[in-house]
């Protein structure tokens, strides 16, 4: 997949705005989902963020750097299928205190909005 410069550049400001809202001691909700359409958001609110968060930093400890890896076109959800329009996603070589992982953030546009879908260490 061609890169478009533009967007890469504002998945890694994404990236880490999400990143620094994990950094904060009992993390950041707000900073973390700022950038996800809020319909998206129905099944996570700030308990499952925080549990989510513990469970992170007790797995792979505090983040320190990250390598960009590549692209890939969204997957289309077929009972929805303008749900993630033209989604895009993003993977990192994530490298953390403890251990490594693949990061990948999924992003989108919707009336000239672009919004994150996903987030996911694998």
């Amino acid at each position: 997949m061609k890169e478009d410069k533009k967007l890469l550049a504002m998945a890694e400001q994404f990236l880490d705005e999400m990143l620094e809202a994990e950094r904060e001691e009992n993390g950041d909700y707000e900073l973390f989902t700022r950038r996800f359409d809020k319909k998206t958001l129905k099944d996570f609110g700030p308990s499952r963020f925080k549990k989510e968060m513990m469970c992170i930093r007790e797995d792979l400890g505090s983040y320190k750097s990250r390598e960009y890896l590549g692209s890939l076109k969204g997957t289309i959800d077929a009972d929805d299928p303008d749900r993630h329009p033209g989604c895009i996603r993003y993977n990192w070589r994530g490298i953390f205190e403890k251990n490594e992982t693949l990061i990948t953030l999924g992003i989108h546009v919707r009336d000239g909005v672009y919004y994150v879908n996903e987030i996911m260490y694998r």
